[in-house]
């Protein structure tokens, strides 16, 4: 009770000091990618079509709530197929099924007590996810599996300038994963596991003038102390450091016309033992609206 009452409480502060904040920020960074190459039966060469098509975007609001609280969420969103031709058995060429290239939804409230000293509290919620989930031929699930993540700790701003900024955090983090497609004992069936432990994430942004070139870089570090588990799991492989560093180059060609560069490293050991990358390259239509 005393714990519920509590929470009303910082509600209702947080609510009054609302109502006579600062207006929001919004900024906005979309992306459209398309490339299609076709050849034709009698072609002399062993090349083959493809279309591969990306949408991607990052849309942030930021607000002072008041002198003591600042708010930034985050929506990040991001899909693509590949569809390529394939050689059949009568040497013909067909048009396979499109296969997904990229799927991502990433959304994190970020609150900041800005006390104006060397470091200040903070704590987020997030919700990663992706549109869909086709890992068994036989059936989608739509917006599966989901990883709510609640973290609290202390962060640190190093640079603060407009087209330059580095800031990391350290906290708690709590996680919880529900995925509605997992097969157990030849049945589907909705799993939920939790885990807690160490965070650890850096942003970084370089812009580079006059040739509007955008740096961007995000390293995040996560290290489980307790798993939900931990008694059935035949290995500890959870115990192993999780880490994600993507790095984002974005420059523009001409008017809306903009290249972008994706690099992204993930460990985490109970996927896989090595380290996995992805890299894109892409051409396409960008916008950015405030």
């Amino acid at each position: 009770m005393k714990t519920l009452l509590l929470f009303n409480l910082m509600m209702l502060l947080l609510f009054t000091n609302m109502l006579s904040a600062e207006p929001w920020k919004f900024t906005t960074e979309a992306s459209l990618s398309f490339n299609q190459s076709y050849y034709s039966d009698n072609w002399a060469g062993d090349e083959l079509g493809s279309i591969t098509w990306a949408a991607n975007s990052i849309s942030i609001a930021e607000k002072q709530l008041s002198v003591l609280f600042h708010n930034r969420t985050s929506l990040e969103l991001a899909y693509g197929q590949t569809h390529q031709q394939s050689i059949d058995d009568n040497g013909k060429k067909r048009w396979g099924r499109p296969e997904k290239s990229t799927d991502k939804i990433d959304l994190e409230s970020l609150f900041r007590m800005t006390f104006q000293g060397y470091i200040d509290p903070f704590f987020s919620i997030r919700w990663q996810s992706q549109f869909i989930d086709s890992k068994f031929d036989d059936e989608t699930y739509i917006i599966n599996p989901n990883r709510f993540t609640e973290s609290a700790g202390i962060m640190r701003s190093f640079i603060t300038e407009e087209n330059h900024s580095l800031s990391t955090r350290l906290g708690a983090a709590f996680r919880q994963k529900i995925d509605r497609n997992v097969f157990v004992e030849d049945s589907r069936e909705t799993q939920t596991t939790y885990d807690g432990g160490v965070e650890f994430i850096a942003e970084y942004m370089k812009r580079f003038l006059p040739q509007d070139i955008l740096y961007k870089s995000t390293l995040e570090v996560y290290q489980a102390l307790f798993n939900s588990e931990e008694d059935d799991l035949e290995t500890d492989d959870w115990k192993a450091v999780d880490v994600i560093w993507e790095h984002r180059i974005t420059t523009k060609i001409w008017s809306v016309i903009n290249a972008v560069f994706l690099f992204e490293m993930i460990y985490e050991k109970e996927q896989d033992s090595s380290i996995q990358y992805r890299q894109t390259l892409g051409l396409g239509i960008f916008f950015q609206l405030y």
